[in-house]
C-alpha cells in the first residue's frame, strides 16, 4: 500500500507541475491577447507580427486597416497585430547622475 501512495503522490506532483508550467502561462497569454484585441481603436500605433509599424485607421470584425505611410493603407487580419506601441511623451528619461558617478 505505501508504494501505491508514493506513486499517487508522484502522479499528483506531475499534474500540478504540468498545470503550473504549461496551462497557467498559456491562459495568461491568451488573456493578454484578448485584452489587446479589445483595446484596439482607430488612432492607436501598433506593430504587426511581420514587424510593420502602423496606425490603426479602421477596425472590422476580423480585419483592420492600417496606415503605414501618408496615403498608404494596408488591410490585415486583426490577428496579425502583435502589440500596441506605447505613446511617447516626448520627455527625456531621467538619469540618476549619482549612480553614473559611482559606476565610473
Amino acid at each position: 500500500m505505501p508504494e501505491s501512495t508514493g506513486l499517487l503522490l508522484m502522479l499528483l506532483a506531475m499534474v500540478l507541475a504540468f498545470w503550473l508550467f504549461i496551462v497557467r502561462p498559456a491562459r495568461k497569454s491568451q488573456q493578454q491577447y484578448r485584452e489587446l484585441q479589445e483595446d484596439l481603436e482607430p488612432g492607436v500605433q501598433v506593430v504587426t507580427v511581420s514587424g510593420v509599424f502602423a496606425e490603426v485607421v479602421a477596425l472590422e470584425d476580423t480585419e483592420a486597416r492600417l496606415q503605414i505611410a501618408d496615403g498608404v493603407e494596408i488591410r490585415v487580419l486583426r490577428q496579425a497585430i502583435a502589440r500596441v506601441v506605447p505613446v511617447e511623451t516626448g520627455e527625456e528619461p531621467q538619469v540618476d547622475t549619482a549612480e553614473t558617478k559611482d559606476e565610473a
